[in-house]
């Protein structure tokens, strides 16, 4: 009797610490997650600059100061981000960049900054763009992430 007993007590034990120490492993990987958290593309907003301030909108007129709003999953320091502006088919021109930009964040960059996750990438111009395709290819830490695609009417 007393052999059963002390056999499933050490069963017991042995279930115990297991588990406890699945528990500790798991937290440990959540925290080591939550340090490490990859930054994401929430969200992406094609919209016309107009006093200094953003208008959502569909498609662009060729006067327009284009610009593609950014919305990071958060503002880490180390990211990465290059906007290209891309001619696909107007106005006898195609697959023609206009514009590379490339942005850093730093900690000094965002620091202060009220929406430090909103980054904003525009492109003016001095005389307008030909009605037709183009698109805004928007790379994260190196690679394409996404492609916004527009027309000028």
């Amino acid at each position: 009797m007393k052999v059963t007993t002390f056999s499933a007590y050490l069963i017991a034990c042995s279930f115990s610490i297991a588990f406890t120490c699945a528990a500790l492993s798991k937290e440990k990987d959540e925290d080591a997650d939550e340090s490490d958290s990859e930054v994401t593309i929430e969200k992406t907003v094609l919209a016309r600059e107009s006093d200094n301030k953003f208008e959502p909108v569909k498609s662009f007129q060729p006067g327009d100061t284009f610009a593609v709003l950014v919305i990071l999953s958060e503002a880490k320091p180390g990211t990465k981000l290059k906007g290209v502006w891309t001619i696909v088919d107007a106005g006898g021109h195609e697959d023609e960049k206009l514009l590379e930009k490339k942005i850093d964040l730093t900690a000094e960059a965002i620091k202060g900054v009220e929406e430090a996750n909103r980054i904003n990438f525009t492109l003016s111009h001095d005389k307008p763009y030909p009605a037709g395709d183009y698109k805004f290819d928007l790379y994260l830490n190196g690679e394409l992430a996404k492609t916004v695609e527009f027309t000028i009417k």
